[in-house]
């Protein structure tokens, strides 16, 4: 089990400029219990991380009490948001996280950092759960900056594509299983009806930050999460 310890070598990054198209409103905004959900993924890096900022819309989030950058290359998508936070970076190593994925769990995260430091990889990422495609949570160093800046240049603004122009550490299926992690922390709420699923079930639970913490929640089949690899993507 990951110890419960803060990184002073990497910085996190909520990625929160999606136009939240399927949902219809602004997903990030959403509240699950006492809190958004872009609230809850700060909360989550900033027990983790050195730092912790917002990649998206700064006039979206005045409240937010922490960095909120603007994107450098719009309309570049994920891949955009992730060149703007390694450019903002003071540290060579750094976490980006999706506001839309309310199951993550710190604990992950924790193990996600740790492999990137143990490996120095370029890029370091969690199981392909879907034909090659990842969950929007990755760790990422500032080498690779040369080369995201070419790729967008060129138009190519595919994360998936791009992650194979690096030395990546992807962590395999079985090895995810091992260490006792479950694809529901990959979870994307997309939709009105993704994010009813579960802002339901945290009722039904009451302690949002045991669910946080640990991923306690056992409430969607195997079945539903498959039904979701089409969504678990980077």
């Amino acid at each position: 089990m990951s110890r419960r310890r803060r990184f002073s070598e990497v910085s996190g990054f909520v990625l929160a400029g999606g136009a939240s198209r399927r949902m219809g409103f602004d997903k990030a905004r959403l509240r699950l219990g006492s809190e958004s959900m872009v609230d809850r993924q700060i909360r989550l890096l900033r027990a983790i991380c050195r730092s912790v900022a917002i990649i998206g819309p700064p006039d979206r989030f005045p409240d937010a009490g922490i960095q909120v950058y603007e994107d450098d290359i719009p309309g570049q998508g994920p891949l955009g948001g992730i060149h703007t936070g390694l450019r903002r970076a003071r540290t060579e190593f750094s976490l980006f996280l999706s506001c839309d994925m309310p199951l993550m769990n710190a604990r992950f995260l924790r193990y996600l950092c740790e492999q990137a430091l143990v490996s120095r990889a370029s890029a370091t990422l969690p199981p392909p759960w879907a034909k090659g495609l990842y969950p929007l949570c990755a760790v990422l160093r500032r080498r690779v900056l040369s080369t995201l800046r070419s790729s967008l240049t060129l138009g190519q603004n595919q994360v998936g594509r791009f992650f194979k122009k690096v030395q990546r550490r992807t962590i395999s299926k079985a090895e995810f299983a091992r260490a006792g992690y479950s694809p529901r922390i990959f979870y994307n709420a997309n939709t009105p009806e993704e994010y009813e699923k579960v802002r339901r079930q945290l009722e039904v639970h009451g302690n949002q930050t045991v669910v946080a913490e640990w991923g306690a929640f056992p409430a969607f089949s195997g079945s539903e999460v498959a039904a979701h690899d089409e969504q678990l993507r980077i």
